[in-house]
């Protein structure tokens, strides 16, 4: 299955944007199709487990994830799978100056061949979700107190 991605500029520093995406309780509140998410480690580091519910349309399915990379403030990798389904999420920051980032999104699912009919259904999905999803975040950053 194919990558979707999409991405909005921000009038804040990459800190604060870095700050308010490794938020994983917070996840629900802006990525398309996950409805539950949880740190299962004490903190957020490379090698930290994460635990995703996604909603009814992708299967319902648990994800088990592992944070693949995380350099402040620049990029968030999380990959993991739950039964048949595997999911990529990455955020990549970029300073476009000192007060803005661009925030690019990438969304990626993963299922085996016989279930391409799904997936297909789901990209199509998360694509038509995807500038909500940033706006939502958007929101987010601008509440935070940090």
């Amino acid at each position: 299955m194919g990558t979707t991605t999409a991405s909005v500029d921000l009038p804040y520093p990459a800190a604060t944007v870095f700050a308010v995406a490794t938020r994983v309780d917070d996840l629900p509140r802006w990525l398309p199709e996950v409805v539950e998410a949880t740190l299962l480690d004490p903190t957020m580091a490379v090698g930290s487990r994460v635990q995703l519910r996604l909603s009814q349309a992708a299967a319902g399915a648990v994800i088990l994830g592992m944070v693949d990379e995380l350099l402040a403030p620049e990029r968030i990798l999380i990959s993991g799978s739950g039964g048949p389904v595997g999911v990529v999420v990455r955020v990549t920051l970029v300073a476009t100056t000192p007060a803005s980032t661009n925030v690019r999104l990438e969304l990626e699912l993963k299922t085996p061949a016989f279930l391409g009919f799904i997936a297909k259904e789901a990209e199509r999905r998360i694509q038509a979700e995807l500038p909500a999803s940033l706006e939502r975040f958007r929101a987010l950053v601008d509440a935070y107190e940090g």
